[in-house]
């Protein structure tokens, strides 16, 4: 059958066009997004979610969108990546908002003393919207996009060679802390608080630069501090926030369904990371115990002790931090 030229050029176009249509990856570029994190990969609730995070991402957009994950502090330690996502040196992080309370001191709000009692109830009041009380607005200005924010664990008081049962046995005590509200509870426990990252708390226990510090239960367990301490009081006194960035430039520049891709997994990975939270606080006890750790839980009474003495926190907090009133006021009346 003899085709015409006319005929030649429409087979030709419609053939083409078949390919095309065939083809995905020729019409849309993958898109490897890098995400750098400190935790060790034993910090399991904090970060499987993470991990999850990234999976459900790459499975809902087909493998168009890769993210990379450098865990262990492979890029950046704890405290340098909320630069490294304002930069655009990484496109993504989970940072904790305890280390970063001199850039935006508003973080400092998860760390009040006693404001919340269970993980659930500061989670509630994340999901209520408490960032969206100035919080999300300062860490724009940072050139950050805030997809998610999620609970972590209570803060515990570790001590290294003698028992804390009240609030005197802190007098004098050389305590590392990592944030300015914690650091200004034990300074109103007569303590001698110092700043200091969870990676050098080992050795600083072991050669007795510091008497103990407050830390959540997973930071003695991941960074095997009950070889290094003898004592332990839960408190459940303060807790910390994980929130999911991504650099501002990189968001903007990732196509809408992408975005909404994103979006949708990083909303579900607060609900995951409290589950696994709780999980993990129902057996990390036993776990301190049956490592030879002496575990003591306060009463009511010795609770309120502590309570009482932290409670100036608030009104230095409140002439410190601008916003404060209205942070404090919405988280308790959301939880």
């Amino acid at each position: 059958m003899k085709m015409t030229r006319r005929g030649g050029l429409s087979a030709a176009v419609i053939a083409l066009a078949g390919i095309v249509a065939a083809s995905p990856a020729a019409a849309q570029e993958k898109i490897k997004l890098t995400f750098s994190t400190y935790w060790p990969t034993s910090y399991e609730y904090l970060y499987k979610p993470i991990e999850a995070f990234a999976e459900k991402v790459e499975k809902r957009t087909d493998g168009r969108v890769e993210i990379e994950i450098f865990h262990s502090a492979q890029l950046f330690g704890g405290k340098e990546e909320f630069g490294a996502v304002e930069r655009g040196d990484v496109d993504m992080s989970a940072p904790l908002d305890i280390y970063h309370t001199g850039k935006v001191p508003a973080l400092g709000v998860s760390s009040l003393p006693f404001m919340w009692a269970s993980p659930a109830a500061l989670q509630e009041t994340l999901d209520a919207g408490l960032w969206d009380q100035g919080i999300n607005q300062a860490l724009a200005e940072h050139n950050m996009k805030v997809l998610n924010v999620a609970v972590g664990g209570p803060y515990q008081i570790y001590a290294k060679d003698f028992p804390v049962r009240q609030p005197a046995d802190l007098s004098g005590k050389k305590i590392a802390v990592s944030g300015t509200t914690a650091s200004k509870a034990m300074q109103l426990l007569d303590a001698s608080p110092t700043t200091m990252s969870s990676g050098e708390l080992y050795l600083a226990l072991q050669r007795g630069t510091i008497d103990g510090t407050t830390r959540p239960l997973l930071t003695g367990l991941g960074r095997k501090l009950y070889e290094v301490l003898d004592h332990l009081t839960i408190t459940n006194m303060a807790y910390f926030t994980t929130f999911l960035v991504i650099n501002q430039d990189k968001w903007e520049s990732l196509p809408a369904d992408v975005q909404q891709v994103i979006q949708k997994a990083a909303d579900e990975r607060s609900a995951d990371q409290l589950d696994r939270l709780q999980t993990f606080l129902d057996e990390a006890v036993t776990q301190f115990e049956d490592k030879g750790v002496d575990v003591h839980q306060p009463s009511a009474e010795q609770l309120r002790a502590f309570k009482d003495e932290m409670a100036p926190v608030y009104d230095w907090w409140t002439g410190e931090v601008d916003g404060a009133e209205k942070l404090i006021e919405f988280a308790r009346e959301n939880q």
